[in-house]
């Protein structure tokens, strides 16, 4: 019997933001109420022509133009925002693994035994990626092998 990983659970659907919503229903009135204004074209093709050159016409193109960008920017700006939120949660976890890693191997009193306890709490952080708890548990390994080692003398003093 081969043992089979259990299926990986379905992404979560995303859902689009309220302010999507908001400009297709803009654009739907818009549209109804442009189908009733502008007449049906003529095989002259006259009206189209002067409606298609006319300022009307270029400026609703602008509006549609500066929605697009908008939306680009605004999309853009999150996405700035939230990895400058993670850069900034992983750099404050580089500090406090290098403050830990310091601490553990200290050679006052207790501070190693914070230092190290400091250090396994780092490795869960939901900020940290995979290598770096890899990183910190092959730390605490190192060091929890040396203090116990010799349980007389502490790591520092042999």
């Amino acid at each position: 019997m081969t043992d089979t990983p259990p299926p990986a659970p379905a992404a979560p659907r995303r859902r689009l933001p309220a302010l999507w919503w908001l400009f297709a229903t803009i654009g739907a009135v818009a549209g109804v109420i442009a189908g009733l204004i502008i007449p049906p074209p003529y095989p002259d093709g006259q009206w189209w022509g002067t409606f298609l050159t006319s300022a009307g016409f270029g400026g609703s193109l602008a509006v549609i133009g500066a929605g697009i960008a908008a939306a680009i920017a605004f999309y853009n700006s999150r996405s700035d925002r939230r990895q400058k939120q993670d850069a900034d949660a992983l750099a404050q976890w580089w500090g406090r693994f290098t403050w830990a890693c310091e601490k553990a191997v200290s050679t006052k009193r207790g501070e190693s035994e914070m230092g190290l306890s400091v250090l396994t709490a780092l490795i869960d952080a939901p900020w940290a990626r995979d290598e770096d708890n890899e990183m910190a548990i092959g730390v605490a390994n190192v060091i929890n092998d040396a203090m116990n080692a010799a349980p007389d003398k502490r790591w520092w003093q042999r």
